[in-house]
């Protein structure tokens, strides 16, 4: 582990130092790279001129050789960014940016999703991707930090999803994969074109019996995305997504006796309850654009639906019953000008949604249906204005941004058994940030930035009431953060790199744990203020146009500054479910005879699974391997494929349960696995 680490500081330092050198003394090699220009800054611009840590993943180079099972294939390498639970299909992938999103129970919190300009992060910072078509994704685009003053609410981080939606003729792709556990996957996809009218069509089906007992799923997932150019000027995107998951089963948390007797096995109370949820999601979206000469019109809508039933491993309002309604627009000018050498874009926008759950829990009576515990409807409406200016001079580039939130969020409790616990909360929030960059020479950049970011509890957070009579637990408070930043980044055409460094200052953490008295049951509290100094780095070295070497390492130093409770002081503990140390080296090969290579050692650091610090989870090490190749005929294109995860065999494990009851804190991963099939696209 340890060379591990200093083969990857080594190698991403003497990147970042070699580059003045290379680009200076061999002047016949300072092609620069494609400007890469970004959109998730909402003011389109250079990803290396932005005063922020962003990343980019182009899913196009490497799709159709990855198993396309979660999202985990495409973002593990990213620094900065921690994913866990990527086989647990019943609480969903769970990441953390910087610590944003770590506590999540299931699901993705504190870090706002994008699709195609449309949000999937609910207005109460909810994010789930189980409605996610895989194999449509194109690219992301990935603010590592807080940027609240553009996003708003739950944005510590953000991930900017773009799908496909262009293409040179019309098609028909399918696919083929089995792999280990009984994985089956098979896909359809399609393109037409009809004058300035694209359509794009995929269908997945997923099925898989999981490593683990009971850690079986079903899914499938449809989407349509028409894209339509009225001109040069102005066009309109739109997108349907219906996804069905009729079953996921959730295996449970273990402690380490129980994992080292059987890795596969449930937990007792999973079995005896039946755990396992099932899911329908509806969303439909749109979102236009209109350029004049200096001046860009953006305007989005959209509806989902989500219907959600499932059963948790205790009896007293165990199984949950949800009906989630969920709808907004918003609305962005942009103005550029130019006088002279200076240049100033500015952008003003709003966002309007609003969320509506209509929860219910009933007993769970060993997987039966019991008698009704909780009837409530819970509401979340926010409307978020914000201004972001972009200064540019020469080699200068000053950004700033404002944004106002605010939130109202309802409970209208219709169980009255117990009482009415209907009540109100206001929670409004203004977020600023500012941010310099400085052009040191052609390919070279330093900046630096503040940000600020805002975290209401969700409404799921907000009803898992100690007091368990329903209503809201109006004790916990929004977390709210501020970041300091400098970095530098460097971009030539063989090689581009970039190194963070940041300090973070946390209030109000919202913290998960357990309860005896009501075993299986997540609750929360607020910690008073953690502090939080990092590092990342990156580097991609590209040996040719066929073969490049990607080297990444992060530093995380969380703790809590001050925070504790009648019983126990944690002051100055480590954040648990954060690796202090994390690192990757990916070697991506793809020559013209169609040859396709994906090699990926990571490594992840020792964590702490409780506030307390007392219990630590192992350090890893674990490689995937995936090979395909692309064979072309006249109007055929075939790709045969397959993938090796965990390569060695590597025991760790896929997921923690922070701060569980009874030390079951543990998701045991699978060891060596295989995957393989076909993909097959002809050109109609």
């Amino acid at each position: 582990m340890i060379k591990f680490f200093n083969t990857t500081v080594f190698s991403v330092l003497f990147l970042i130092i070699s580059s003045p050198i290379y680009t200076q003394e061999n002047n016949t090699k300072t092609d620069t790279l494609p400007t890469i220009l970004i959109n998730v800054s909402k003011i389109v611009a250079s990803k290396k001129q932005m005063p922020l840590a962003i990343s980019t993943v182009d899913i196009a180079t490497r799709s159709d050789i990855s198993q396309q099972l979660s999202l985990n294939d495409y973002i593990n390498t990213i620094p900065g960014l921690f994913a866990l639970n990527a086989n647990n299909f019943s609480q969903d992938l769970r990441v953390s940016i910087r610590g944003f999103g770590a506590r999540s129970a299931f699901g993705i919190r504190g870090i706002k999703i994008i699709v195609d300009g449309i949000p999937e992060t609910t207005p109460d910072g909810q994010g789930q991707i189980d409605n996610l078509n895989i194999g449509t994704i194109d690219k992301m685009e990935i603010i590592r930090g807080p940027a609240s003053s553009l996003y708003g609410n739950a944005s510590g981080g953000v991930i900017n999803i773009l799908t496909k939606d262009q293409f040179e003729t019309n098609f028909v792709k399918a696919g083929l994969t089995y792999g280990s556990y009984g994985f089956k996957q098979y896909q359809v996809n399609a393109g037409f074109l009809f004058g300035k009218t694209n359509v794009l069509m995929q269908e997945t089906n997923t099925k898989s019996d999981g490593y683990r007992i009971t850690s079986g799923f079903k899914s499938n997932n449809l989407n349509l995305k028409i894209r339509h150019v009225f001109s040069n000027n102005s066009k309109l995107n739109a997108q349907i997504n219906y996804s069905n998951s009729p079953f996921a089963g959730d295996s449970g948390g273990l402690t380490l006796e129980e994992v080292e007797e059987d890795r596969k096995q449930a937990r007792g109370r999973n079995l005896d309850f039946e755990t396992e949820e099932s899911i329908n999601q509806f969303k439909i979206g749109t979102n236009f654009k209109h350029k004049w000469s200096k001046s860009i019109f953006n305007a989005y809508g959209f509806f989902s639906s989500r219907d959600f039933f499932g059963k948790l491993p205790f009896e007293n309002g165990g199984i949950v019953d949800l009906e989630r309604k969920y709808y907004g627009f918003g609305s962005s000018y942009n103005h550029k000008s130019d006088i002279n050498k200076f240049q100033n874009t500015f952008q003003v926008g709003f966002d309007l949604a609003n969320q509506n759950d209509t929860r219910k829990r009933f007993d769970n009576l060993q997987g039966e249906t019991g008698a009704k515990v909780l009837d409530q409807l819970e509401s979340y409406a926010t409307f978020g204005v914000y201004a972001l200016n972009h200064v540019k001079l020469e080699k200068v580039l000053l950004n700033f941004g404002m944004r106002f939130d605010h939130n109202l969020i309802e409970a209208n409790d219709n169980f009255l058994a117990n009482g009415d616990q209907s009540g109100t909360i206001y929670l409004n929030s203004f977020n600023p940030s500012i941010g310099l960059s400085y052009q040191l020479h052609r390919n070279q950049n330093l900046y630096g930035n503040f940000s600020t970011s805002f975290e209401t509890p969700v409404m799921s957070e907000l009803s898992a009431n100690v007091i368990d009579e329903g209503g809201f637990n109006k004790s916990l408070n929004p977390q709210k953060a501020r970041n300091f930043e400098i970095g530098y980044k460097v971009e030539s055409k063989n090689l581009s790199g970039e190194l963070a460094l940041f300090y973070i200052i946390t209030k109000d953490d919202i913290i998960s744990y357990e309860l005896e008295m009501f075993p299986g049951r997540t609750f929360y509290k607020n910690a008073g203020k953690t502090i939080r100094k990092g590092l990342e780095m990156n580097g991609v070295i590209s040996i040719d146009s066929s073969f490049n070497i990607t080297v990444n390492y992060t530093y995380s130093d969380f703790n809590f500054d001050t925070y504790s409770t009648s019983n126990d002081d944690f002051n100055g503990n480590e954040l648990p479910g954060i690796p202090k140390h994390m690192g990757a080296i990916t070697f991506l090969y793809h020559n013209k005879n169609g040859l396709k290579a994906r090699f990926v050692n990571q490594f992840v650091g020792a964590l702490f699974v409780n506030d307390a610090n007392s219990v630590k989870d192992q350090d890893y090490l674990k490689t995937d391997l995936n090979i395909g190749y692309e064979k072309k005929f006249k109007n055929l294109h075939l790709i045969p494929f397959v993938g090796i995860n965990n390569l060695f065999n590597t025991k760790y494990n896929d997921n923690i349960r922070i701060n569980a009851f009874g030390g079951r804190y543990y998701e045991p991963a699978p060891g060596i696995n295989i995957f393989g099939g076909i993909r097959l696209m002809h050109i109609l």
